[in-house]
Order: C-alpha cells, then structure tokens, then sequence
C-alpha cells in the first residue's frame, strides 16, 4: 500500500470511473486498476462494485473513503509545510537575559526580531551570566546575554556587542569625588556596594582586587543598578558601575571618577553552544543579532 493507490482510490470514488479517473491523473488505466486491486488484496476487501462502465463504492469504501481523504489532505497540508521557507522560522525560543544589561542595549533587537519572525515564539528568562550558562549547559535555555568573562568546560561561541569601562561611583562630598581619575589602589579600602555573586563582574573585579594583594570590603550586593546607585547616595559606600550607568546619575546626587590602572571593561555577548544540537529559531535569532549589530556597537 501506498499514497498512489490511495489517491487512486479516491479519484475513482469521486469520479465513478475508472477511464475518468486515469484522464484526471494522466495516469493510465491499468496502473489504477492495478493499485486498486492491491489495496483490495492489501486489506482483503471489495472497494468498488463495478457495473458497466461505472463503479460505486461498496459499504466497505464508503466506510474508508472519509479516512483516505483526511489522510491525503494530512499529507498535502504537511508536504506544503516542509516546502514553505516559513517552517524554519517557527517554534519557541528560550533566551538567557541578565537583569544588569541595560534594556536600551537589547530591547531595539527584541523588537525587530519580533516583528521579522512572527512566528518564533519567545520567551525571555531573566538571570544572571552565570545562570545563563548553566540554564544553556541544561538545555533550558538555547541563547543568552552574558558579562564576560565567564569560564566553563563547554564548547561556546561569542558575539561580542558591546564594551565599556566601569567608573567609580561616589557622593559628592566624598574625599576622592574632585579627582580627574583614580586607580584601584586609590580605593581598595573603601567600603563597597557590590554585586551579587550570580553575576560574572563579582568575581571578576575580585580578580583586579586580588592583583593588587587587596580584598573588597563589600557592605552590600545586589542585582539591581539603581539600587547599588541609591546606596551610594545613602553614603553608605562607592561602587563600580558601567559609564553609561553613571552617566544617568544626576551630578548634585553622585559624582562618577574614571577608573584607571587597571582600568576593568563591562564587556557583553552573546552566547550559544558551539557544539551539538542547536535548534533553526536559536540559529535564526544568532545570525540576526550579528547582523543588526554588523557596524558594531562595541565601545571602549
């Protein structure tokens, strides 16, 4: 048995004749009568009773008739699905966005991203860099945003977006605040509003600490930006943010001083598993953010 016959039977059917049936399908006669007597033979049946020139179903085929048909139209409705570019941009896609990227960075992308492939369906999960990659590493997660660096045993590929320095961030009355720069030796004894160890700038500003044989005397962490902001202007410590994040502080609030020597980069990507299963809407979503970002966003 197979699709031919079945098409053959339905044509038959609809048609009452063989003759008309093979004129229809430019087929000739004695294959449909061949792929009918097959099916018959198939499922030991009669499917048509013959008379003359004419056919009419048996109760049998009148039963099948129905079926074979939805069955054809499945196939049809698929075989135009595979054949239509829009099948490959379809399905869901999960990406990993940490709460610290600014949304101004990544919203605009979102958004035309959205409005290119209708049909993929997103979902954006909100944790930090190094949830990301475990989130990518479990499969819950096919794409996301991190801070770099990062260190894992997995095979990843980056796309690099963006790049900034951090500045210090401090009251106004603050003893350093009238400096044109300042180095990290000039503060590694000052109280620091800090972040949360889910995000990869903890460590790494740990890293620049330990360099200079100095260890950070955090007195809070958090997640959240304006809240790090909020705590320096409560004088309740400095903090490390990135230029484009003190640049929306207001100057009677809080002042924000180059960091210089070792000067530490807030550098963002994009990241996906190198290796393996990667699904068509995460391939999709990775070539398109490379190609809005073609002129670079990168900023130093």
């Amino acid at each position: 048995m197979d699709l031919f016959q079945l098409t053959y039977f339905v044509e038959v059917a609809h048609k009452k004749s063989f003759t008309k049936a093979s004129k229809a399908l430019h087929i000739s006669q004695p294959s449909i009568s061949k792929g009918i007597k097959a099916l018959e033979e198939h499922w030991n049946i009669r499917l048509f009773d013959r008379k003359g020139k004419n056919v009419e179903l048996t109760e049998m085929g009148a039963y099948l008739l129905p079926r074979i048909e939805g069955i054809l139209n499945d196939f049809t409705a698929l075989n135009e699905e595979m054949e239509s570019p829009q099948l490959l941009n379809a399905g869901k896609l999960t990406v990993g966005v940490p709460p610290m990227i600014a949304s101004s960075l990544i919203s605009p992308f979102i958004g035309h991203f959205i409005t290119s492939y209708p049909q993929i369906e997103l979902e954006l999960t909100e944790v930090g860099s190094l949830d990301i990659v475990s989130a990518i590493d479990d499969g819950l997660v096919q794409v996301g945003f991190v801070a770099l660096p990062i260190t894992t045993e997995m095979p990843y590929d980056f796309f690099i977006f963006h790049r900034e320095p951090l500045e210090i961030v401090m009251p106004p009355d603050h003893r350093l605040a009238k400096a044109r720069e300042l180095t990290l030796d000039d503060i590694k004894d000052e109280p620091l509003v800090y972040y949360a160890p889910s995000f990869a700038l903890n460590p790494y500003i740990h890293s620049f600490y330990q360099n200079i044989m100095a260890h950070p005397k955090i007195i809070c962490q958090s997640n959240n930006w304006d809240l790090q902001i909020e705590m320096v202007i409560a004088r309740m410590g400095i903090a490390l943010l990135p230029r484009s994040i003190c640049q929306r502080i207001p100057a009677d609030k809080a002042v924000h001083v180059p960091l210089v020597a070792p000067s530490i980069y807030w550098t963002l990507a994009l990241i996906w598993k190198s290796k393996g299963f990667l699904s068509h809407p995460a391939r999709t979503w990775v070539q398109s953010f490379k190609d809005y970002f073609k002129d670079g966003e990168l900023s130093s």
